[in-house]
């Protein structure tokens, strides 16, 4: 494994290091991050400089107007986008929009393609992807799906009922995975409009952190008329484009979490440096001094961990193992470092004068969200002991 930057993926990273400092961290200030929403006048003129610097859909192939990418270089970019929490909305690669048009760009038809997928690269529309449902439906575990398609004439009618299903309010589309006559053997996902009769929006989950655009909601279907054409990939495909969806979106999730991490002991360092306390600066004491320590070890091991699966999946090996580990590591480094940084900047870090104690609420969905630690735990450890990986 050579992690060596190229000196076009070094230069990107130093781009979009340029963009978040000058043009992302100064429209923070006008985050509502209660409903997850930039003034639209914002969003307007920052979406028109990312495109300028293109660094719009960096993550698409170069023929769907991204930057060809491979695997390791986009962990690179995500890493330095992550800094920001508006920087990959600005840049139109945030979840779930980004890890939509990745599956799309896998699985559309032509017609899909020019109804659903074009709309989404140009930033005219948002999506939402309808995977997870309430008790007793699919959760961690999808073998509990319940929302369910029966096939009728030139159409399937669905039922059933989802919620978390981020960015759906606003959003033109949803996809939806479900099964086909009961059968989860056979379930698919369907890409089913927000305006089709019988589906309703039932709220926005009010959450710990913020909601982002469109929010996590709660989503009813009822007797929803889903024309055969709508239907992603092929009957019985639905789990393993979900898996293929998931994959690479589980690391750029872990790289925008690097990034944020980072960020924090940035705004750490910043602050320990100029506060005083017993005679000496913060930055002077040892016991700080250990905090950051620890921290740069976590998010430098987080960093490689990554970088491993995405060179993993790069090379056409079977990433699972190394996807597990570095979405159960780095989500819960995050966490530690975000609280380390709070403890540095003491009162300050947990007001909201700093961004910190926004960064730590929405750090606590990283632990379970695309799988709770405790089901990569299972996954990995099923994996050692059946001797199927080694240590």
């Amino acid at each position: 494994m050579d992690f060596t930057l190229s000196p076009a993926t070094e230069e990107l990273r130093l781009k979009i290091r340029n963009f978040v400092d000058k043009w992302a961290i100064p429209a923070e200030a006008s985050y509502d991050y209660r409903n997850g929403r930039l003034p639209e006048k914002v969003v307007k003129e920052l979406r028109e400089v990312a495109k300028k610097e293109k660094l719009w859909v960096l993550h698409l192939p170069v023929e769907e107007g991204g930057l060809g990418l491979d695997m390791p270089s986009r962990c690179i970019a995500f890493s330095e986008l992550g800094r920001s929490p508006i920087a990959p909305f600005l840049c139109n690669c945030d979840a779930p929009d980004e890890g939509n048009m990745h599956v799309l760009s896998l699985a559309c038809t032509p017609a899909q393609r020019k109804k659903f997928l074009e709309p989404l690269i140009e930033g005219k529309t948002r999506s939402a992807f309808a995977m997870t449902e309430p008790p007793p439906g699919a959760g961690s575990d999808p073998s509990l799906l319940l929302t369910n398609a029966e096939k009728k004439d030139g159409y399937y009618l669905l039922n059933g009922h989802k919620w978390f299903a981020t960015g759906a309010n606003g959003a033109a589309f949803l996809i939806v995975w479900t099964r086909i006559n009961g059968s989860f053997r056979k379930s698919t996902l369907f890409l089913v409009p927000t305006d089709a009769r019988g589906y309703e929006m039932v709220r926005e989950v009010d959450v710990m952190g913020s909601h982002g655009p469109g929010g996590h909601c709660e989503l009813k279907f009822t007797n929803v008329e889903v024309p055969e054409e709508n239907m992603l990939g092929k009957i019985g495909e639905g789990f393993r484009l979900t898996q293929e969806r998931l994959g690479p979106a589980r690391l750029t999730h872990c790289m925008r979490w690097v990034g944020l991490a980072r960020r924090s002991m940035e705004i750490a360092r910043h602050y320990a440096k100029d506060r005083m306390a017993f005679g000496q600066k913060l930055a002077e004491h040892e016991g700080i001094q250990w905090m950051f320590a620890d921290s740069a070890v976590e998010i430098e091991a987080g960093f490689m961990l990554t970088l491993k699966a995405a060179w993993m999946l790069e090379s056409g090996q079977d990433a699972r193992a190394s996807l597990s580990m570095a979405k159960l590591y780095v989500s819960e480094m995050l966490c530690r470092v975000i609280d380390r940084a709070i403890q540095i900047c003491g009162a300050k870090g947990y007001s909201r004068d700093l961004p910190l104690e926004l960064f730590y609420r929405d750090a606590r969905a990283a632990r379970f969200a695309d799988g709770p630690s405790e089901t990569h735990r299972m996954v990995l450890g099923r994996t050692l002991t059946s001797g199927k990986q080694d240590f």
